[in-house]
Order: C-alpha cells, then structure tokens, then sequence
C-alpha cells in the first residue's frame, strides 16, 4: 500500500515537472515564431514604404511635365520588379483629389472617376476622391475606381493616413491563389514628414494610398519552413472583432491538452493578431484533438 501510494507521488511529481518543461519550451517556440513573423511582415511592409517614397519623389517632387508618361513609368517598374515582391498579387496607387479639382482631373486623364460599387457609373459628388491612376497590369480592371467610395477601403485609407503608416484589412480568401490574405493601404505623402507632425498636417500633406493585395498565409509558411520543427501547430488569428478570423492553420478547440498564445504585434493599431502554438508530438500529452477547418471570406 506504502509503495502503491510513493509510486503514485513519483509518477506525478515527474510528470508535473515534464509538464513544466514542455510548457517553458512550447512557450519558447512560440515567442520565436511570432518574432521572425514580425520581423518578415516588416520586410514586406518596407516594400511599400519604398514605392510610396518612389511615387512622391518622382511623381510629385520632380514636377514632371508629362504626367502620363510618369504614370506609364511607375506602372512599368512595378511590373518589371514584381519578382522582388513573390507575397504582393496585386499593387495600385489611388491619388488623392478634391472636388474643386475633379473636372480638371477628370479632363487631365480623359476619363471619369468611377464609383466602386457601380463600376460603370461616375463617382458620385463627395468632397475628396481617390481613383486609382496606375496599377500592375493583372489588376488594371480597377483603374479609375475611386477607393473612397467603398465604404472599407475608404476606412482604411482615411485610418493609414491618420497614423501615416500601413493599415490592414481583416483576412479573406484569394480565389486564385487559394491562400488567405490580407489588403495593406499605405499613405503617400508629397514630401518627408517631421516625426512630430499632426494628424491634420498629415491628412494636408497626403497625396494619395498605395494598396496591395498581400498573400499571408504563405509569408506564414515560409516563416515556419525556415524553423524546420513540426512538433509545434501553429495558428494564426484576427482578433480585433469579438469573432475571432482564421489567418493561418486550423480552428482550434479547447480540448487541446497544452497550447501557449502569444500577441502578435504586426504594426496596425486598429487591429489585433493572435498566434496559438500547439505541442503536438509529446508522449506525455496522449493522443492528439481533431482539427476544425474554418473558411474565410473570398475574394478574387
């Protein structure tokens, strides 16, 4: 009985000190995942940094005559240079105008500012627009559409240049790539922009909004290529709304016997990410839960 009772406080006071371990290392694993996560968004976020510098310096700050060539130009580098941007499937660039400036525009680029929600039809009178004047050829069906007629990319337009910085989309499904991602808008600003500047001062210096269509999952899934380990299932969440949206990996379910959840810090202050970490393989945790697929919104 002496010995039943001494087997049973040894088994347990192993397998709590097992536990311990796997937890401090699942916790571990975790941190490193959303750290080089971070660090390679930040990568692919430079990148549009450095076309938004390319817009103003050679759009507006070299005063050029020609204006559509200057377009013609910009488009034409974005598509020779795509191949330094494998996650980006589609950029485009929506210049910003007032209403006393429409006609002028309009008659500038020999076509009228479409509305987004009724492609063929002028956008209807507001007092700033948006339409798009130069994008990569895969995308060029949006050319002329104002981004400020639709009511999310209007509010991810007006948030990026209030924080002067790329704001995010919630995650939707690419048709074609069939991979979820994300639509980054970043702010363009006529010259550099002291650190201290205002919100006002900022809104006054935009001159327009680069967007890109941003494939996600697959800058996940290289991150987690580079780490070699499969021990560890790794689920990426939106959490900004009370309904949490799938990003990378399966649902998870609380029947899992150990997970660690680490914040995922991905830059935008409107919007809240989650990684889950999952020890999978450890004999000290039994058998493994089922995994419950969750769909996302589509888009093409």
């Amino acid at each position: 009985m002496i010995l039943s009772i001494l087997s049973t406080l040894v088994y347990k006071t192993v397998y709590d000190y097992q536990i311990t371990k796997i937890e401090a290392a699942l916790g571990s694993m975790c941190d490193k995942r959303v750290r080089m996560l971070q660090n390679q968004f930040t990568v692919n976020v430079n990148h549009i940094h450095a076309l938004a510098v390319l817009v103003a310096r050679f759009y507006y700050q070299q005063n050029a005559t020609d204006t559509k060539q200057m377009r013609e130009a910009l488009a034409g580098y974005m598509d020779s240079t795509t191949f330094e941007r494998p996650l980006f499937s589609g950029v485009a660039y929506a210049e910003r105008v007032v209403h006393s400036e429409r006609e002028n525009f309009e008659r500038q680029h020999g076509w009228k500012i479409r509305d987004m929600n009724l492609e063929r039809q002028p956008s209807p009178v507001r007092e700033e627009y948006a339409p798009v004047i130069f994008c990569q050829e895969n995308i060029a069906h949006v050319n002329s559409l104002d981004i400020l007629s639709g009511k999310e990319d209007q509010d991810y337009a007006l948030k990026a240049r209030a924080v002067g910085k790329a704001v995010m989309s919630g995650p939707f499904r690419l048709i074609r790539a069939e991979r979820i991602g994300v639509f980054l808008t970043y702010p363009v600003h006529r010259s550099t922009l002291s650190p201290s500047i205002g919100v006002e001062e900022q809104t006054r210096a935009t001159a327009g909004y680069i967007g890109v269509i941003f494939h996600f999952e697959s800058l996940v899934e290289n991150v987690l290529w580079q780490l070699g380990n499969q021990m560890v299932l790794v689920t990426v969440y939106d959490i900004t709304n009370s309904s949490r949206s799938l990003m990378y990996g399966h649902e998870v379910k609380s029947d899992w016997p150990m997970m660690h959840e680490s914040k995922l810090e991905l830059g935008d202050p409107f919007r809240r990410h989650l990684m889950i970490c999952i020890e999978t393989l450890h004999p000290y945790l039994g058998s493994q839960p089922s995994l419950q697929s969750q769909s996302s919104p589509s888009v093409c």
